[in-house]
């Protein structure tokens, strides 16, 4: 029994320490270089990432970035097997947006952390640039506002029946038009 007990907790401290490892990354600096190394990350908790950056450079150096200082950041998923980049908004409140879909609309992440009900929960919310602003995505109006961007009917109309952003479903959609736009 001691022995399931002991393996159990060693499993457990090994999948929490595993979790947040350092990634093939790189830093976008305010005066246009780009610096290539190690993001430390979380993907598939990545709320800190909204707020600042640990970033270890080919030297070993590492150094925690936070919005006003740098303009963005990416790492390289090795489970999805895709970069995930963000992008730093220097307004009142400086924060990171994640760019959750280029083509055919670029569409920014952010999230924070909220309570409902007592509880603490990762909240998401999702933005369209327009005109140098950032507009939130709703989910009642999401197809008046991507409708600038997309033409196609089909996709129009699923966009419509979404009763909340579902950003992998939105993904997939926009990729199905992209691909017949540019085919």
């Amino acid at each position: 029994m001691q022995k399931v007990v002991l393996f159990s907790l060693i499993t457990a401290f090994s999948n929490i320490y595993a979790q947040l490892n350092f990634y093939e990354g790189y830093i976008l600096s305010d005066n246009g270089d780009t610096l290539y190394g190690e993001v430390k990350a979380n993907p598939k908790k990545e709320l800190s990432l909204f707020a600042k950056v640990m970033f270890r450079d080919k030297q070993g150096f590492t150094k925690t970035y936070k919005p006003d200082k740098i303009n963005g950041f990416g790492y390289f998923n090795t489970e999805k097997k895709k970069w995930h980049r963000f992008i730093a908004i220097k307004d009142d409140e400086p924060k990171f947006y994640k760019l959750a879909i280029l083509q055919p609309v670029v569409i920014y992440e952010y999230q924070f952390e909220d309570m409902q009900m007592g509880e603490f929960f990762t909240a998401k919310q999702y933005f369209i640039k327009e005109n140098g602003k950032f507009i939130r995505l709703k989910s009642k109006k999401l197809k008046k506002q991507l409708e600038t961007y997309i033409d196609n009917t089909e996709v129009l109309s699923a966009l419509e029946n979404m009763d909340e952003i579902d950003i992998d479903k939105l993904s997939s959609l926009l990729e199905k038009h992209y691909s017949k736009s540019s085919s």
